[in-house]
C-alpha cells in the first residue's frame, strides 16, 4: 500500500469515526452531516494555531464535542 493510500485510509477511517460520535451525541445522521461540515470549516480556520499542539484526531474530536455540546455539561443535567 503506497503512502498517498495509508494517508487516505487513516483520513476516510477518521470522518467516519467522527461521524458517529456526532450521529450517536445528536441522535440524527443529518444533523451529524450538519456539523461534520462545521467540524472542517472550524478545524482548518484554526489549523494554524493548533497544528503543532495537536494532533489532527485530537483537534477535530475537540471541535466536535464542543459543537455536539458534549463539553460543559454536568453530571446532575
Amino acid at each position: 500500500m503506497s503512502e498517498l493510500e495509508n494517508i487516505t485510509q487513516h483520513n476516510e477511517e477518521l470522518h467516519a469515526k467522527l461521524r458517529l460520535f456526532c450521529h450517536l451525541m445528536l441522535g440524527s445522521a443529518d444533523a451529524a452531516d450538519r456539523v461534520m461540515r462545521q467540524i472542517y470549516r472550524r478545524a482548518l480556520d484554526h489549523q494554524d494555531n493548533q497544528q503543532h499542539r495537536q494532533s489532527e484526531r485530537v483537534r477535530l474530536f475537540s471541535v466536535g464535542a464542543d459543537l455536539c455540546g458534549a463539553r460543559g455539561r454536568s453530571s446532575h443535567e
